[in-house]
C-alpha cells in the first residue's frame, strides 16, 4: 500500500512548523507520531500545518492528543493550525479544534 501523505519540518526562530500534506489514516499515525516527537525535542514551539491535509481519522488524532500531552509534559507549546474543510470539521466535532488550535502566546 502505496503511503498517502508526507510532511516536511522547517524550523526559525525558536519554532518548528510540521508541515503535512495528503490523507493521514491509520497507518499513517505511528509515523507521524515519530515525526510529532522529533519536532517536539526540537524547539520551544510546534505549529503543525494541516492546510495540505484532505482527510484525518480517528487514530490520527490520538497521535495529536498524545504529542499534545508530551508537548505540555516538556514545556513545548504545540499547535495545529489551519485545517479547513473535513479535518476541520473533524477538529471541531471531537471538541479537540479549541485544545490544539490556540497556541501559548509570549509574544
Amino acid at each position: 500500500m502505496e503511503q498517502t501523505w508526507q510532511s516536511e519540518t522547517t524550523v526559525s526562530d525558536g519554532t518548528a512548523v510540521v508541515t503535512l500534506f495528503g490523507e493521514l489514516d491509520i497507518a499513517a499515525a505511528n509515523p507521524l507520531g515519530d515525526v510529532l516527537q522529533g519536532a517536539i525535542a526540537q524547539s520551544p514551539r510546534v505549529q503543525v500545518d494541516l492546510a495540505r491535509v484532505s482527510f484525518i481519522d480517528s487514530t490520527v488524532l490520538n497521535a495529536f492528543v498524545n504529542a499534545h500531552s508530551r508537548a505540555t509534559d516538556t514545556g513545548v507549546s504545540l499547535a495545529l493550525v489551519n485545517p479547513t474543510g473535513h479535518v476541520r470539521r473533524v477538529l471541531s466535532m471531537t471538541g479537540i479544534l479549541p485544545m490544539l488550535t490556540k497556541p501559548d502566546s509570549d509574544d
